[in-house]
């Protein structure tokens, strides 16, 4: 064969391979990957759906970083704190033929969020900030399509303005970052250093303020001679600002991109002037953590849920190997009365779906396992805890194992007898360390059968809301937040769910990999 035409087959079948193998990916990961980009969306129902992701343009990013520096917070996390002035541009094109009107703007009093997160009683940025030296600028001719699409002529005039947040003393000291009690008092206090200190409330400004700082907020206050004075509250997520044009004005530009559009193009909302990176780029993570919070303690239940599930999956995944390495040992090396009747049991527990199961399971929680609950201080088992006693082991996993150890030489066993070595220490020291390719596979399939359990957590643990496990949580997330819309928080819960499994699978995929050669080469 001609070895050039040889060579052109070769690379004829290498594109064939790659292309199907790239489009293998794309089914497979594809909406994985579009739900990943839409979780950074303001609006993840924008119809047609784009690509385009201001949130990961670096010059926005820098816009926010700034932003959140000059609010004080930081440029990372960014925050609207007293003596903060924010400055902050827009550019309107006024069609020609029409007066040149600058934009009414103001900061909205806009509560955070749906679900939980509208119930809470937030600090308003609008009562305390306000919107001053509103100035036009640079005034240039330029041409932009209208509502049907053709170009008409007109200039774009460039605005300056400054949220401003002014001090609530005048005192002069050491400034103070504490929280006010979760109980609202009359006289404002606050938690610092683990003490409650009385706040001075010094000026008019201030008194006039006391109703607007509600119960477990952060606040700044100034110590001085030993006393605190009232700085403000300190606005961690929700600078809002509405920038209102007049009819036939269009928005071209801003310091940041508006977070909605509406009333063709006359009323432009910013969700958070003062958001930093993080709160601009990844404002829908954020708010999974912050916006989902316990009424009681003002802790986040969302990082409740994501500890629940890994606290059961770790505790799945170490009693899966203690008990199904041993049973799966006993089943392949030992001899003993009833053992394959006794694993014949075990495999038709494989063949009983859970559904069929889980009304008696379900009643055996209730009772707290004949009333072992009550030694824990328990009534049921209707918690987390529920669900790691009735998953100590499966039987699938004592199936894998002891063929697993079946395909060992027994040889092995023999030679620790030989020595002297009890069936435990045989077990221990010599059969089990060659087991870590099938441990990996069970600690990945179990880590993640866990993980991702619904149906059975659901079942078990309804309430308090923070004993929930993340996909029960997530379904929550769907019930406050999918009627009105707000599917980019639904989103990104669902990426953080997604990420220990596939971190997991990374780390050991050459074990996993490894185990299902290993098991196919030896039948």
């Amino acid at each position: 064969m001609n070895p050039a035409h040889y060579r052109s087959r070769l690379v004829a079948r290498a594109v064939w391979v790659y292309t199907i193998l790239i489009a293998f990916s794309l089914v497979v990961l594809g909406p994985f990957l579009l739900g990943t980009l839409t979780s950074f969306k303001d609006n993840p129902l924008e119809y047609p759906p784009t690509l385009s992701l201001p949130k990961l343009d670096p010059g926005n990013m820098g816009a926010a970083y700034r932003l959140g520096v000059a609010g004080g917070g930081g440029g990372f996390f960014g925050e609207l704190q007293p003596g903060a002035e924010v400055p902050f541009e827009v550019s309107i094109f006024t069609p020609a033929g029409q007066d040149v009107v600058p934009p009414v703007v103001q900061v909205l009093r806009l509560q955070p969020g749906a679900g939980i997160g509208a119930v809470r009683d937030p600090v308003y940025a609008a009562d305390f900030a306000t919107v001053q030296d509103l100035k036009a600028g640079q005034t240039v001719s330029a041409q932009r399509p209208d509502r049907e699409g053709k170009l008409q002529d007109g200039t774009i005039t460039r605005y300056t303005l400054k949220v401003v947040y002014p001090h609530l003393t005048q005192q002069q000291g050491e400034k103070v970052r504490a929280r006010t009690p979760k109980t609202f008092t009359e006289d404002l206090e606050a938690v610092v250093g683990g003490q409650v200190v009385k706040v001075n409330l010094d000026t008019p400004e201030a008194q006039q303020q006391r109703t607007n700082v509600p119960a477990d907020t952060v606040v700044s206050l100034i110590k001085k001679d030993g006393q605190y004075y009232l700085d403000g509250p300190i606005i961690l997520d929700r600078t809002p600002l509405n920038v209102e044009l007049d009819r036939g004005q269009q928005l071209t530009d801003s310091t940041l991109p508006p977070t909605k559009v509406e009333r063709f193009g006359r009323a432009n909302f910013f969700n958070n002037i003062t958001p930093g990176i993080m709160g601009f780029t990844f404002n829908n993570y954020l708010r999974a953590f912050r916006e989902s919070v316990d009424l009681e303690t003002g802790n986040s239940i969302f990082l409740r849920w994501v500890g629940n599930s890994f606290l059961i999956a770790i505790v799945k995944v170490l009693t899966s190997i203690a008990f199904a390495s041993m049973a799966g040992y006993a089943f392949a090396r030992l001899q003993f009365p009833g053992k394959n009747l006794l694993f014949v049991l075990v495999l038709f527990t494989m063949m009983v779906p859970m559904q069929v199961t889980f009304l008696s399971n379900f009643l055996l929680l209730r009772d707290g396992l004949w009333g072992l609950s009550k030694l824990f201080g328990l009534p049921n088992f209707f918690n987390p805890w529920g669900l790691i006693v009735s998953g100590l082991v499966g039987s699938a996993q004592v199936f894998l194992m002891k063929q697993f150890f079946e395909s060992l030489p027994r040889e092995l066993d023999e030679a620790a007898a030989i020595d002297g070595a009890s069936a435990f220490q045989s077990f221990w020291y010599v059969t089990l360390p060659q087991t870590l390719p099938a441990i990996a596979t069970l600690a990945i399939t179990t880590f993640q059968g866990s993980w991702n359990d619904f149906f059975w957590p659901s079942v078990v643990v309804q309430n308090p809301a923070s004993n929930l496990t993340l996909p029960v949580g997530l379904a929550n997330f769907r019930q406050a937040y999918a009627g009105q819309g707000d599917y980019g928080l639904i989103l990104a819960g669902a990426v953080i769910s997604a990420i220990p499994i596939i971190l997991l699978f990374l780390f050991f995929q050459r074990y996993f990999v490894e185990s299902s050669v290993g098991s196919a080469v030896k039948g």
